[in-house]
């Protein structure tokens, strides 16, 4: 199976967003897991249709930098059950920055670039995130809330940003009618746990600073839109 690699990370790389955002998941995580096995039949990533998008905040939440990532490659698997196995892969070097969401005398371009560099996805050693998923289990409205309307799946998966892979989890909502399965979530997660730590360090000693003191708000906002095809055998 072709692997859909996010980033998040993401995928954030992947989606960046402050805390407390209301439209979006909060994320839970553990170690790294078995990836799950294809059941029934193959979709297909539609690479134009399916986009990634991210958010983060500044301190205390303010003036939030967001924008989009490209999906490169990627496949699901889809039974009587629905979702239950697949991955994706998101090119580090097509992060875009939302010109509206920059200051009007800041540099799109380079704030770009500064996502780019070792600071952050270092793309040049990184140039892929990748997200595999593990286990999908029913959305249960008894234990389980989201901000997704008409979640009806917990997904779960591991995502993979600078070289580290963490397993994350989160609702979804997905869909499947006349051969296109969508996958639609928005979920925030800790960057740093990727090792993204721009910003939560200082530069000179390497010691961690006080999260009050962050420039850059520790919390990732990932959206996924995931359209993929029917493969006909």
């Amino acid at each position: 199976m072709k692997k859909i690699l996010l980033s998040v990370a993401v995928v954030a790389a992947l989606s960046l967003a402050s805390c407390g955002n209301k439209n979006a998941d909060k994320a839970t995580t553990t170690t790294e897991q078995e990836v799950a096995t294809e059941q029934g039949d193959k979709y297909t990533v539609n690479l134009t249709e399916s986009n990634v998008t991210w958010k983060v905040g500044h301190k205390g939440g303010l003036n939030p930098r967001y924008g989009t990532l490209t999906l490169t490659a990627g496949d699901i698997a889809i039974d009587a059950n629905g979702l239950n196995a697949g991955s994706y892969t998101v090119d580090m070097a097509s992060i875009k920055a939302d010109r509206a969401s920059v200051d009007a005398d800041e540099d799109v371009a380079k704030l770009e670039g500064h996502l780019k560099s070792p600071d952050f996805f270092d793309v040049e050693k990184n140039p892929t995130v990748d997200f595999k998923i593990t286990k999908v289990e029913d959305f249960d409205a008894a234990k389980h809330t989201s901000t997704i309307a008409g979640a009806n799946k917990i997904v779960s998966g591991n995502l993979t940003i600078l070289g580290k892979t963490v397993n994350i989890t989160f609702p979804a909502k997905v869909t499947v009618e006349n051969g296109k399965a969508v996958m639609d979530a928005s979920f925030i997660a800790d960057r740093t746990e990727w090792g993204l730590v721009f910003g939560t360090t200082d530069k000179e000693s390497g010691a961690a600073l006080n999260p009050a003191d962050w420039a850059i708000s520790k919390d990732m906002e990932i959206g996924i839109h995931l359209v993929a095809d029917k493969v006909n055998e």
